[in-house]
């Protein structure tokens, strides 16, 4: 590639992340976003602008996918279908805010892919409800013709390729090839985690896989895998074809913040943009290139010099993408970050156990063991590698009037200034660790886990051997990967809006608001020598009457329709008593599943009994089990902004936070924490009961992120956390979330800075919190300032 591509203009007018990106023959451009609209933009080719010429503001929450459909005898000027997370499907005429056809009902959950159809006037739509859908549309209608369905997850992406075979790409890790007619004849595995996007090459007779597992596999229409391409370092979210460079020429973007443009299985040029994520691309007929992020801008990149931007413009982008640029020229134990290899490199084995290795992942850096297995192996991360200096070559740090190639910062106690910790390479790590305790009065046994930190973050050649029993610096932690562990002897948080109550309008008891009084400290026991944060411990609703629920149910059970959905008494009084334990009766979680399917306006007590069952161990193992885990769809189903009604919101926020409490629910929960957080954030006027229930679920979800060391997962939630927190307006929901912004903030430790950073930009968050750092009316309100203090002081 001759020349490299430079940005040619910024498309502004979305308030939130541009989700999807497409484009027609004529080189405009189409754009959904998180802020509930699609734009149309007409390009001018004599003054290289982009006109905003029409916003569509149908959907109800937000626009995942967007697509344009060229013009037909039926539709001379196109048309513009759109797809969003309230499962409806919009097909518009370009020039009209109203769509002529509005599709829905018929996914039953987020439309998050569109694509054309090999005939004119059809379209592909891929769903979170593990189905793809072909349709056609005519002068009169649209409908569905096809439905692909057989996945175990969430459909993220549907293609036609050019023999009319459709390909689907789907959160369950595989790839299915299906008959124009629906019929699946090939699932096609190599992906490690979910495929996001897929891509036609028809001249070559192949198509392109994307996937969160960071690589671009190369797959023939028999379904070869025939190569496979690495090269991004977190997870790749979409691909398109760049027809204007060559065959084999294509484009993709990331979670890594990056645009990257790859020619013949070589990726020549890098875009670093700057915004949290690029979640799509596309290339224009003219050969430029579109991206959408996470920033709500639009931008066209162009190898084009007539296109190129003016250069203030391109200073501007220059210095917005510093702060992406600058973790590459980091230093860390005299490497360059830039010059570490990617997760690529963790294919070739060791050459002993215990050799360590960094890698470049996720925009930082982790370290990676050998560990020997017989005649194999493979690498185990150890965890975050951070250096404490940004220096040039050579140049040393100053601390008390000495020179030292290390001065790290050692975050000790909430509320007050960070340690320094200095070091020369070639020292004794065990001299400088027990200096550095001494001096600080701090506890000789912190003398391991100090020098280890001392190692991992200087790269030394004087390595401790792993062994099972390690534990990284200050957090107790595994140097293995968290496991997920259950809760044993927590203490469980009771929510004031739940319990014998919950069915009628009457006051709760006595003793029920005792409970709540003694409970409602329960986020500052077990840590009071150490403030508020972290907490360590999930959250649960544990009250609730099963008698009154049973009542509930047998009068619901009378409105079921022609029957077909009823079951006798004794059936519901077994099925309750899984509330208790495990029932006696086998069938009774057959019976539960039932009526899992009751209708919407009666289904509330239904969940309340899976709210009370996955507090108990083997329940919630086989609920979690139980149809291939569809209670977590169906949770998802009634945590979107869409649900209508409130008490199923509530109660499924609650058991979302309960299924937490022992390991299935918790990976169940954790492989769909970021469809969650994209419900969570289109949830809006929530009762008082809804707030404590989301800042719960949220709050437990922080936890196990930290448990996880999530490193994706911390940076999403520095971003959803302050943004629903600056909506919410019970004080206890506020002192939940508070909790959860201080345990992210401990629990991401090496990538605290860079949470803290995110939080320290958002301005609602800070001046939501200003106003509750005075003194307040009650108790409860003073609770919440004294946490404000002492998050402001981590912050």
């Amino acid at each position: 590639m001759s020349k490299e591509f430079k940005l040619s203009r910024s498309l502004y007018g979305h308030s939130k992340d541009i989700r999807s990106v497409a484009c027609t023959s004529n080189n405009d451009i189409i754009s959904g976003s998180r802020d509930r609209t699609a734009k149309f933009w007409k390009f001018i080719p004599l003054q290289n602008v982009y006109n905003e010429v029409m916003t569509y503001k149908t959907h109800e929450n937000f626009v995942g996918s967007v697509l344009y459909l060229e013009p037909t005898t039926d539709f001379p000027d196109g048309l513009v279908v759109t797809g969003g997370y309230d499962k409806a499907i919009y097909v518009y005429r370009p020039g009209e805010p109203f769509p002529t056809f509005s599709l829905k009902g018929v996914h039953a959950n987020t439309v998050c892919a569109l694509s054309r159809g090999n005939s004119p006037n059809s379209f592909l739509s891929a769903s979170w409800d593990h189905t793809a859908k072909y349709w056609d549309v005519s002068s009169t209608a649209t409908k569905p013709t096809v439905t692909f369905s057989g996945h175990e997850a969430s459909v993220w992406h549907v293609r036609q390729l050019g023999n009319n075979q459709v390909v689907t790409g789907s959160a369950d890790k595989t790839i299915g090839v299906w008959t124009p007619q629906g019929q699946r004849v090939h699932v096609l595995k190599g992906h490690t985690d979910a495929v996001r996007c897929i891509e036609d090459f028809p001249e070559l007779n192949r198509f392109y896989s994307v996937s969160n597992d960071a690589t671009i596999r190369v797959w023939t229409y028999e379904g070869e895998n025939l190569a496979t391409y690495y090269g991004h370092n977190s997870f790749i979210y979409s691909i398109a074809r760049c027809k204007a460079l060559g065959d084999d020429s294509f484009v993709t973007s990331d979670e890594d913040r990056t645009v990257r443009i790859w020619k013949n299985g070589e990726n020549v040029q890098i875009i670093n943009l700057p915004a949290l994520s690029v979640w799509c691309v596309t290339c224009l007929p003219n050969g430029d290139v579109v991206s959408g992020s996470s920033d709500g801008v639009v931008r066209i990149f162009t190898q084009d010099e007539g296109r190129v931007a003016d250069e203030a413009t391109l200073k501007r982008f220059e210095e917005e993408s510093n702060a992406v640029k600058s973790q590459a020229l980091k230093e860390i134990g005299g490497y360059k970050v830039s010059d570490l290899p990617g997760k690529e490199a963790l294919f070739d084995p060791g050459r002993s156990a215990g050799q360590i290795k960094m890698i470049r992942e996720n925009g930082g850096v982790m370290a990676y063991s050998w560990v020997e297995e017989g005649d194999t192996g493979h690498w185990e991360k150890i965890g975050d590698v951070m250096g404490g200096v940004e220096n040039k070559e050579g140049e040393k740090k100053k601390y008390e009037g000495k020179e030292y190639d290390f001065v790290f910062s050692v975050d000790v106690e909430d509320g007050k200034p960070p340690l320094k910790l200095p070091f020369n390479k070639g020292d004794d790590p065990y001299v400088a660790a027990h200096a550095f305790l001494e001096k600080h009065f701090l506890p000789a046994d912190y003398l391991e886990q100090v020098v280890d930190f001392i190692l991992k973050n200087s790269n030394e050649q004087y390595v401790p051997k792993l062994t099972a029993e390690y534990q990284d610096p200050f957090t107790g932690s595994s140097r293995h990967t968290p496991s997920y562990g259950q809760n044993q002897g927590q203490t469980a948080a009771l929510d004031p809006f739940t319990g014998a109550n919950a069915y009628t309008t009457s006051k709760p008891s006595e003793a029920a608001s005792n409970s709540l009084s003694s409970n409602s400290n329960s986020l500052n026991q077990g840590s009071r020598s150490s403030g508020f944060f972290p907490q360590t411990s999930y959250r649960s609703f544990d009250m609730g009457d099963p008698g009154v629920i049973l009542n509930k149910l047998k009068e619901f059970n009378q409105k079921c329709g022609d029957g077909s959905q009823r079951v006798d008494d004794r059936q519901l009084e077994e099925m309750v008593k899984v509330a208790n334990g495990l029932p006696s009766d086998p069938n009774a979680f057959d019976t539960l599943f039932k009526l899992l399917d009751w209708p919407d306006d009666i289904i509330f007590p239904v969940l309340d009994v899976v709210r009370l069952a996955v507090k108990h161990k083997k329940n919630n193992e086989v609920i979690v089990s139980m149809n291939n885990g569809i209670i977590v769809e169906k949770l998802k189903h009634y945590t979107n902004g869409c649900c209508k009604v409130t008490s199923n919101i509530i109660v499924s926020l609650r058991t979302l936070s309960n299924l937490c409490l022992h390991e299935p629910g918790e990976l169940l929960v954790y492989n769909n924490r970021f469809e969650l957080f994209e419900n969570f954030t289109s949830l809006s006027e929530l009762t008082k009961a809804g707030q404590v229930a989301l800042a719960t679920c949220l709050l437990n979800v922080t936890i196990m992120t930290g448990k996880q060391k999530d490193e994706l997962g911390f940076s999403v939630l520095a971003q959803v956390l302050p943004d629903i927190l600056s909506r919410l307006t019970d004080p206890e929901a506020q002192f939940r979330l508070y909790v959860a912004v201080g345990t992210l903030i401990k629990t991401a430790q090496l990538h605290g800075a860079a949470v803290k950073a995110k939080l320290n930009e958002n301005s609602n968050f800070l001046s939501t919190m200003q106003s509750h750092s005075f003194s307040g009316q009650n108790e409860l309100e003073n609770k919440r300032m004294n946490c404000v203090k002492q998050l402001s002081a981590l912050l």
